[in-house]
């Protein structure tokens, strides 16, 4: 087994009532560590698991067996900007911006998923993390990125899909079975 850590984001927890913290911790959820910041509740694990997908999957199913409580999404997130790309790999943000740009490296940093009309472009970690492996000689962890990616994908498609009408969801999970 190894450790696997991550954090998790969630909603319809009150941190205020001490019955659902202590229901969280009795529940499995004693790798973690319950905080909240703005309103939004984070739970940050350190859990001994056989696999990454095994870890995240007990987690949300702990999390989500207290009443009301949903989990969000998992971080660190797959898709990132110039500033987190900084932040992950330990470098400035300068030295982030002469690489995406070409000015510094032999201009080949991968091309950002999404642009935004107006706003800074962002990139699949995965794509990042594994330039800077190549570079630095040493294996990239595309696995996990691309899992966080995916389970990302299926909290925000369950959450989206109670405003749909019954014959869409069944559409949708044909296109999803595909």
């Amino acid at each position: 087994m190894s450790e696997y850590e991550f954090e998790l984001a969630v909603a319809g927890i009150d941190l205020a009532h001490e019955e659902i913290v202590r229901r969280l911790y009795d529940g499995g959820l004693d790798d973690a560590t319950i905080s909240s910041s703005g309103g939004q509740v984070t739970i940050a694990v350190a859990r001994e698991a056989d696999t990454f997908l095994d870890a995240v999957v007990t987690a949300i199913g702990e999390v989500e067996s207290i009443s009301g409580a949903r989990v969000l999404r998992v971080a660190p997130d797959e898709l990132v900007n110039a500033a987190d790309i900084a932040h992950r790999t330990g470098r400035s943000r300068s030295s982030i911006t002469m690489l995406i740009s070409g000015e510094r490296g032999r201009g080949d940093f991968p091309t950002p998923a999404v642009h935004h009309s107006g706003g800074s472009p962002l990139w699949r970690w995965s794509d990042v993390e594994a330039w800077f492996a190549e570079r630095e000689g040493r294996p990239a962890d595309r696995h996990r990125a691309t899992l966080i990616g995916v389970i990302n994908a299926v909290l925000e498609a369950r959450r989206a899909q109670g405003e749909l009408e019954a014959w869409e969801r069944r559409l949708v999970a044909e296109l999803l079975a595909s």
